[in-house]
C-alpha cells in the first residue's frame, strides 16, 4: 500500500519561491548600503579637506596683508571726475626790442679817410644792432614737448607693435599730465578698454624702462621720473 504526502500549501507550493525572492531583495539591499557607505565616505573626505582649505584662507587673512584692497581713498579716487585736457598755450609772442638805440649820425667827413672810418663804424653798428635783436628775441623759450617716442624706443619688441604702442603712449599721456602719480585703477578708467592685467602688465615694461618710477603707497603709485622728464 503506497502513501501520499500531503501538503497544506495549495497547488503544491513551497517555501523555496519565496526564500529566493526574499535572498534576491536582501542582496539589492546589501549593494544600495554598500553604495551609501561609499558615499557616505567620499563626503567625509571632502568634509575634511574643504575645512583644511578654510582654515588655511583664514590663518591668511590674519598674517598677511593686502596693500591694494580697496579702502575709504580708493573709493574716492574712483568717484574722482575724469581729468580734462590740457587748454591750448598759444605759441609765444616775440615783442620787438624797444631799447635798442639808432646809432648817432656822424658829422659829414670832408675827406676820403674819414668818409671810409664813417662807413666801417655804421656797418659795425648795424651788426650789434642784429646781435640784440637775436638776444632779444631768445630770451623767451618754448615749453618743451612731451616725446613719447623716447621712451617707447625703449620698449620690449612685442610692446612697440600695434596696438600695444598707442595703449602705452595714452597711458605715458596721462602720466604726464598727473605729474603726482596714478594708481592702476585711475589708469583704466582714463585709458578705457584695457584690463587691470594687461595694465600691470603696461606699467612694469615702463619700470623697466626706468622712465616711470613705481613706490608702494596705499598701493602701487606710478609717475614719471622727474629728472628726466621735468615739468
Amino acid at each position: 500500500m503506497s502513501t501520499r504526502r500531503l501538503s497544506i500549501y495549495p497547488n503544491g507550493q513551497s517555501f523555496e519561491d519565496n526564500l529566493f525572492e526574499l535572498q534576491r531583495n536582501f542582496s539589492a539591499l546589501a549593494k544600495n548600503l554598500h553604495e551609501l557607505d561609499s558615499i557616505n565616505g567620499s563626503l567625509l573626505s571632502f568634509n575634511k579637506n574643504f575645512a583644511t582649505f578654510l582654515q588655511g584662507l583664514s590663518l591668511n587673512s590674519e598674517r598677511l596683508r593686502f596693500p591694494e584692497a580697496p579702502n575709504a581713498d580708493t573709493y574716492a579716487l574712483a568717484e574722482r571726475p575724469v581729468t580734462p585736457p590740457p587748454p591750448e598755450v598759444p605759441p609765444p609772442e616775440i615783442e620787438p626790442a624797444d631799447d635798442i638805440q639808432e646809432p648817432a649820425q656822424l658829422p659829414k667827413a670832408t675827406s676820403a679817410i674819414p668818409r671810409a672810418h664813417a662807413a666801417s663804424e655804421k656797418g659795425s653798428a648795424a651788426q650789434q644792432q642784429k646781435k640784440k635783436v637775436v638776444i632779444k628775441a631768445g630770451t623767451r623759450r618754448r615749453k618743451p614737448v612731451f616725446q613719447t617716442r623716447k621712451i617707447t624706443d625703449l620698449l620690449a619688441s612685442r610692446f612697440r607693435e600695434q596696438p600695444h604702442k598707442n595703449i602705452i603712449e595714452q597711458i605715458l599721456k596721462e602720466l604726464n599730465l598727473n605729474r603726482d602719480g596714478m594708481y592702476v585703477h585711475e589708469i583704466t578708467r582714463d585709458v578705457g578698454n584695457i584690463t587691470r592685467s594687461k595694465c600691470l602688465d603696461y606699467m612694469n615694461a615702463l619700470v623697466n624702462t626706468e622712465a616711470v618710477i613705481r613706490v608702494n603707497k596705499k598701493g602701487h603709485l606710478f609717475y614719471l621720473d622727474p629728472e628726466k622728464f621735468p615739468k
